[in-house]
């Protein structure tokens, strides 16, 4: 069985405002992540937030695709003006 950690930065998926992290479980094998194991780590995940996520349009979400959406919500780091 496969598991992974990740940080995802949807502040919609947490119910805190900080990151938070989850571990997402492949508990079918599948090599990907159905709407059902995401939810069980993100219970607040919607399907259009999967939908969005997916790419591919495959049904499940890859470990790359859980990669760009983390990068793509992430909060940008703050520079200061010197």
């Amino acid at each position: 069985m496969k598991k992974i950690a990740l940080t995802l930065g949807m502040a919609s998926l947490m119910a805190a405002p900080t990151f938070a992290q989850a571990v997402i479980e492949d508990t079918d094998g599948s090599g990907g992540y159905s709407f059902a194991e995401v939810a069980t780590a993100y219970p607040n995940i919607t399907d259009a937030m999967f939908v969005t996520m997916d790419l591919d349009a495959s049904g499940e979400i890859s470990a790359e695709e859980l990669e760009i959406a983390m990068a793509a919500t992430e909060a940008p780091t703050e520079q200061s003006d010197m």
